[in-house]
């Protein structure tokens, strides 16, 4: 007699699922970046696709968990897979913003002076009408930058102005940041940065003022998209400031 070929388990059809819906992130990816896809549609679209990832593996890890207790050998292996596939967006996101940043507010400007924030010049006209407003919120920033990152404050220099100007420019270059508009003798340097993955653009302004021990250094870093910024703003104006005090 022949052996009855063995039945595949229907899990597999979990992998599929989860390898296909990764195989669509970088055509999204790139479709947003070229243009072609608008916000909605490329970075939520990836999101909807990463999020439905981790959800088909937790329903794996049902399973295996189910296979493991009933003895069901046949889905322990295909259930297995599915589970560490669904875990791969999870920490892919954690490696790239880390655990911190779902825990800071629902903001995306952030400025080392909250009283009086660098201004914008190149920002105001490269932003479009559906970018976030470029205007700085006095009612509700100042108050939640306090209470997230308190050490975010302007930095002073015991180095002339003009100095602090031309090192400040340095770091934007080594940061391998677009230099946008500057003015030596107002003290202003004007980047944009651009997100590895999806080319989110952030715009950062700094100001360079004189002071009687020598200079005073604020810098103001404002996403063009997003309600939270997952804390990347602080953490590049943190980066900022320490490379301008090496």
């Amino acid at each position: 007699m022949n052996n009855p070929v063995a039945k595949k388990p229907w899990t597999l059809w979990l992998i599929r699922a989860q390898i296909l819906l990764l195989a669509v992130l970088p055509v999204l990816i790139l479709a947003y970046r070229s243009g072609s896809l608008d916000l909605k549609m490329g970075f939520l679209g990836s999101a909807f696709s990463m999020l439905t990832v981790v959800a088909l593996g937790a329903l794996a890890l049902l399973v295996l968990l189910y296979a493991l207790i009933a003895g069901k050998e046949n889905l322990r292996s295909s259930s297995l897979v599915a589970t560490l596939i669904g875990a791969l967006p999870v920490l892919a996101v954690v490696f790239t913003v880390g655990l911190g940043a779902f825990s800071v507010p629902a903001i995306h400007d952030i400025s080392t002076d909250t009283s009086r924030p660098p201004l914008f010049v190149s920002a105001l006209v490269e932003r479009k009408d559906s970018d976030n407003p470029i205007e700085y919120n006095f009612e509700m920033l100042p108050k939640l930058q306090a209470e997230a990152y308190p050490d975010v404050k302007t930095l002073r220099l015991a180095i002339a102005p003009q100095e602090a100007f031309e090192k400040a420019k340095g770091v934007v270059a080594d940061f391998g940041w677009q230099l946008q508009w500057e003015d030596a003798k107002t003290g202003h340097v004007e980047a944009l940065v651009e997100s590895a993955v999806f080319g989110f653009k952030d715009d950062v302004i700094i100001r360079i003022e004189a002071s009687a021990s020598g200079s005073v250094v604020d810098v103001r870093s404002a996403s063009r998209v997003g309600l939270s910024d997952l804390g990347a703003n602080a953490k590049r104006i943190r980066a900022f400031l320490k490379a301008m005090q090496s």
